[in-house]
Parts: structure tokens; C-alpha cells; sequence
């Protein structure tokens, strides 16, 4: 009974959190310099999918100056490819520091989903079809770690703090759709693969990058 309470108390707070998350969680910071670059938007390449509106602009555009070809190559190939007709494959692609993932992503209730942030790796993460449900946090005093942190795997779990249900401004819950790509860089502790507004087995898109 405690579980299922709690599950429900996180889900009603992650609810609250989805209608009120612009206001209340707050953007990285970025500079000028930065910000121009983004907007001017010549890092697209082609490739018409929007960032989701949360997206780190300082870190990507430091992460874009250290290797400008290859994220150049990789943004056009995501506009020259058509991933509903691809087969699943865990190398569909491959560049020099990234390569590509094509899924039919099974979906998890909240209780099944797990809390991972990465050390050395980014994620673009693309719903081609269908929709997902993700948790992003800045915050990881809201969590419990579940395991240790995995070199190999480049991986860290964890859990939410049953002692804690996190604020308002401490996680952004946001359910995907195809119309947006999303980042997540080492300080972005996510959570995917959740069920959002209905079951479904989205057709995905993730591309590891390495974290220069």
C-alpha cells in the first residue's frame, strides 16, 4: 500500500510539474556568444526537428566548438535518413566520438523506470513516431543512488528519495513527440522510456556522443 501511495504521490507531483514547467524550471544559463550561435541555427544542418525547449545552449555549443565536423555530419545524416523505414540496430551509424541507435522502444510504468546519468557520453534522443515520457532533474539530492557507478557501461542509476518528492522546480517531466530532439548532457540526470498520455512502442532515435 505505502508503494502504491507513493507512486501515486509522484505521479500527481510530476502532473503538476508538466503544466507549470516553464514557469518553474529554471534554463541553463548560457552566453551571449552562445545563445546567438543557437538561435542562428546553421548547427542544424538541414535537420528541421526542433531542441526541446530546456535544452543545456551553453554546453552544447561548447561541446559543438570541440568538434564541429562531426556534429555537422551527424545532423545532416539525421536529415537525410528516414527512420521509420530503417531496421532496429544498435550501430546504425557511425562516426569518429558517436553512434546510433534505432529502437522500438518498449515503454515502463513509473515504478519500473529508472533514474541514469552518464559521465562520458551525451544522448540525442528522437522520438520518430509515438511518444515517451521524461524525467530530467539538476537536483540529485531528490534521488538515491541504486547501484554504483558502471565504467564500462558509462552508467549510474538511481531512484527517487522516498523521504524527498521533489518540487516544482526541481523536475521537468515532458512527453515527447516527434516534432522534438532531445540532449542530455552529463548534468542532465533523466529518466525515459516512461509511459506518457498512452501505450505505444515509439520508433526511436538515440545517438551516444561522446562527451569531449
Amino acid at each position: 500500500m505505502k508503494k502504491i501511495f507513493l507512486i501515486l504521490v509522484l505521479s500527481l507531483s510530476c502532473l503538476c510539474v508538466t503544466m507549470a514547467q516553464e514557469a518553474s524550471f529554471a534554463k541553463p544559463t548560457a552566453t551571449a556568444e552562445a545563445m546567438a550561435w543557437f538561435k542562428k541555427g546553421k548547427w542544424k544542418n538541414g535537420f528541421k526537428v526542433k531542441p526541446y525547449d530546456h535544452i543545456n545552449v551553453q554546453t552544447f555549443y561548447e561541446q559543438y566548438q570541440k568538434a564541429p565536423a562531426m556534429w555537422d555530419s551527424i545532423f545532416a545524416w539525421l536529415a537525410s535518413v528516414d527512420p521509420v523505414k530503417m531496421e532496429p540496430s544498435n550501430n546504425a551509424m557511425q562516426w569518429s566520438h558517436a553512434y546510433v541507435k534505432v529502437l522500438n522502444q518498449t515503454l515502463r510504468t513509473p515504478e519500473n523506470c529508472q533514474w541514469e546519468q552518464h559521465r562520458r557520453t551525451i544522448d540525442l534522443q528522437w522520438d520518430v513516431t509515438g511518444s515517451e515520457r521524461y524525467h530530467v532533474t539538476h537536483s540529485p539530492e531528490c534521488l538515491v543512488p541504486r547501484n554504483e557507478y558502471n565504467e564500462k557501461k558509462d552508467v549510474q542509476n538511481f531512484g527517487w528519495d522516498k523521504k524527498k518528492i521533489p518540487a516544482a522546480n526541481e523536475c521537468l517531466v515532458i512527453d515527447s513527440d516527434p516534432k522534438h530532439f532531445y540532449l542530455f548532457f552529463p548534468d542532465d540526470i533523466h529518466q525515459a522510456t516512461g509511459i506518457g498520455k498512452q501505450p505505444c512502442t515509439p520508433r526511436k532515435i538515440v545517438i551516444k556522443i561522446d562527451y569531449l
